[in-house]
């Protein structure tokens, strides 16, 4: 209802900046590859836990959707938005305490309290234009709560009851009978306060000071009096029976705070302390530095820091207070899910039981569990309400005097039905491997329990894993389990197929052709043929690219045969065998090119067209020839090399070489050479002047040659006492040799003229 209310009175709207925010297009963030979901989320949103608010905000319906690549829209400025009016929220809130709001201005506080935390849960949910107007709600009624308390502060008030848990009751001096007390009723002078069993209340007062009545307890507000001109604060109150725990305003020297009991009067500086009244006598106890003043009539006590004080009908007995307890469970901060809370501290020596409170605040204003006497060292809670609680332990002595509080610590009841983040990453569904042992590799919250296949599983500090396992051949499932701190669990499962490595030995026919390391052949399609150990009958399947070509059988003795496509490009292929259950037992690649090219022969150095040897060698390089003949003789081939010694007869001599590769494809070379041993035929010699006595002197030899003549022949030519020499230019083709000297007298006689031809023979006239 308060909510309600708070909404009906202050309808408000988002500031500019925040309608901007508000309004603003979600932001496309864009999941990386060594990005977690969780990592993502809080990045940008500043809040890890908004995880199932984002694959919503997405149409995602399952965290392994989220792959590297995926764009995940988020409401960056919306969130900003939403968290600065919280944060104003709870800043107005804190000012208006700080002036008292609690005791001056209860419901307008409440309610703004009240609206602040359905803020916060309209954030878990994504609603940020309510999360805004909520806490802009709870900014207005705490700022109107600090008016009131500033406003209060200026005039006299009573005090207030502060907290209620179970049945309070109270009588003012005008009442006839008992009636309920609830919280934020105010408490006038002279009025009756008590508790009933299992019950407790806090009064606060005008200066901040506390007073708790546990359970089963009695006092009276005897006086409460306000100097608006010295600001002097004096409260008097008197404890008929039960006892309540005391935490005085100690910051201004203008208060004064008077405990009586039946019998005895306390005057204090202490600022926390607990008293006791009941038929046995009167305890007291002083936590503070300042001392506790205790006075019968005849004899004043002053109490000292943790020291305790015990008045009977036998007299007094001081005793120093035990010491704290330390708490061990729930451990700090922790966070449980089922609504319980099992407490546990450790055992103290000379400790007769323990006082145990829980209260929802860290200045235990606002108890929820006030258990006095417990037994043994644990304390199950009933059931809370899901909320931040603190928690503290004193332990008592055997005078039921209670010992100094542990150090408080908290702990968080939550609700979680939400199933855990839980992704495989790798390796893929339905993914084939042929080792024995494969790595898992996949995420969840740092803070769940995951398991393979029933095996734990550790975890990275960002909930990333990689775990390695065993293998059986075929099929394998692989279940993985995450279970998160509230019991959630989410599963995901794949299947793993293990195919064992080769069992089979398989080979390519020896006799089958190649090029280089490929299987060759002229035609389009090439006829395989393979040995293996696998049985008759067994399958064989073709692959290439992982798209199947063929399947087969094998034959008697495991031969194996079959006949694939080829091309000019080298094509890869995958001869399986398989076993009986499917699985690959033998298995072989190979590639195939198609070979239309012959061998390409090239010699170190041609033949010579003519010699007079009777034998001549020939050395060259055959390429891919697989084959080589000179006049159909094999020629020894090294590695394409050939070398070989030709003999010669007389006359024109040919040779045809002829290449052949694996596949078949042919060269021939013609090639040849005379061999002559005849020197050349001269018919006729002249020397003569043609052109009269004056003219020049020309010398012609008409000569033949099966390998022609060299294009020149020497000569000495005796012109009267002179000898003149040079060379004749032979035309092979016409069979002369011809020679122009310059006119000289004398008479000409040729002593020497030499003719050779190219095999070396020479003729001489």
């Amino acid at each position: 209802m308060a909510l309600v209310l708070g909404v009906l009175m202050y309808p408000v709207s988002p500031t500019s900046a925040q309608s901007s925010d508000l309004d603003a297009p979600l932001e496309v963030v864009v999941f990386g590859e060594r990005d977690t979901l969780r990592g993502v989320v809080s990045e940008h949103l500043n809040d890890p836990d908004l995880w199932p608010y984002v694959l919503e905000l997405n149409a995602i319906a399952s965290p392994a959707a989220v792959v590297p690549g995926t764009e995940l829209q988020m409401p960056v400025k919306q969130v900003r938005a939403a968290d600065a009016a919280l944060a104003k929220a709870l800043k107005a809130i804190q000012a208006a305490n700080a002036e008292g709001a609690q005791v001056f201005a209860p419901v307008e506080i409440g309610q703004a309290l009240e609206n602040r935390e359905a803020a916060v849960g309209q954030r878990e949910v994504g609603a940020w234009v309510e999360v805004v107007d909520l806490s802009d709600i709870a900014t207005l009624l705490a700022m109107e709560a600090l008016d009131i308390s500033i406003a209060q502060r200026d005039r006299a008030a009573e005090a207030v009851v502060s907290d209620v848990q179970g049945d309070v009751e109270g009588r003012a001096p005008e009442e006839p009978r008992w009636s309920g007390r609830g919280l934020n009723d105010v408490l006038v002078e002279f009025e009756r306060v008590r508790t009933l069993s299992d019950s407790t209340t806090q009064v606060t007062f005008r200066d901040l000071s506390r007073l708790r009545l546990n359970a089963n307890s009695n006092a009276t507000i005897q006086r409460m009096r306000s100097d608006p001109l010295t600001g002097t604060e004096v409260t008097k109150v008197s404890l008929v029976n039960g006892d309540f725990y005391a935490l005085l305003n100690q910051l201004s020297e203008k208060t004064a705070f008077e405990v009586d009991v039946p019998g005895v009067e306390t005057t204090t500086n202490s600022g926390d302390f607990w008293i006791k009244n009941d038929a046995t006598g009167a305890r007291f106890v002083n936590y503070d530095t300042p001392a506790l003043q205790v006075s019968d009539g005849n004899e004043t006590i002053q109490i000292n820091e943790n020291e305790g004080l015990v008045l009977t009908s036998s007299g007094a007995q001081r005793a120093e207070v035990l010491d704290a307890p330390a708490l061990e469970q729930p451990a700090l901060g922790a966070i449980l899910y089922d609504g319980f809370a099992p407490l546990g501290w450790s055992a103290f020596e000379g400790a007769e039981g323990y006082w145990v409170e829980v209260a929802v605040d860290p200045g235990f204003n606002q108890m929820q569990v006030s258990e006095w006497g417990v037994r043994g060292t644990t304390l199950d809670t009933a059931p809370l309400p899901p909320r931040t609680y603190h928690w503290r332990v004193a332990a008592l002595d055997r005078l039921g005097l209670p010992g100094q509080w542990s150090v408080p610590q908290s702990f968080t009841l939550r609700v979680d039905e939400t199933p855990p983040f839980l992704t495989l990453l790798a390796p893929g569904d339905g993914e084939i491997v042929t080792q024995p042992a494969i790595e898992i590799f996949g995420a969840s919250e740092p803070d769940a329990e995951v398991q393979l296949n029933g095996a734990p599983v550790p975890l990275g500090a960002d909930g990333s894993f990689i775990v390695e396992t065993t293998l059986t051949p075929g099929p394998n499932i692989l279940t993985l389990r995450a279970v998160d701190a509230a019991g959630n669990e989410s599963a995901t499962a794949q299947t793993v197929v293990y195919r064992p490595a080769a069992q089979v030995d398989v080979s390519l026919s020896p006799t089958l052709p190649r090029l280089g390391n490929a299987l060759a052949t002229r035609s389009g399609e090439l006829s395989v043929f393979a040995a293996s150990t696998a049985a008759e009958g067994a399958d064989v399947l073709v692959q290439s690219g992982g798209t199947e070509v063929l399947r087969a059988v094998v034959g008697p003795a495991g031969a194996i045969s079959f006949s694939v496509p080829a091309s000019e490009t080298p094509q890869g292929y995958t001869l399986a065998v398989l076993g009986p259950s499917g699985l690959i037992e033998g298995r072989l690649d190979f590639e195939v090119i198609q070979d239309r090219t012959p061998p390409e022969t090239t010699l170190d150095s041609p033949p010579p067209k003519a010699t007079d040897l009777d034998e001549i060698e020939l050395i060259g390089d055959a390429g891919d020839a697989a084959q080589l003949t000179i006049n159909g003789a094999d020629v020894p081939l090294d590695q394409g090399r050939f070398a070989v010694s030709l003999s010669l007869v007389q006359g024109l001599n040919l040779f045809d070489l002829v290449a052949t590769d694996t596949v078949g494809n042919v060269n021939a070379t013609r090639l040849q050479t005379l061999y002559d041993i005849d020197p050349p035929d001269v018919q006729s010699v002249e020397v003569g002047r043609p052109k009269g006595a004056n003219g020049p002197i020309e010398i012609v030899v008409q000569a033949s040659d099966p390998s022609g003549l060299r294009q020149a022949a020497s000569f000495l030519l005796q012109v009267g006492a002179q000898e003149r020499e040079g060379f004749l230019r032979c035309d092979s083709a016409a069979g002369l040799c011809r020679a122009a000297l310059p006119p000289e007298a004398g008479a000409l006689e040729l002593i020497e003229v030499v003719i050779e031809d190219y095999a070396g023979n020479a003729a001489f006239r």
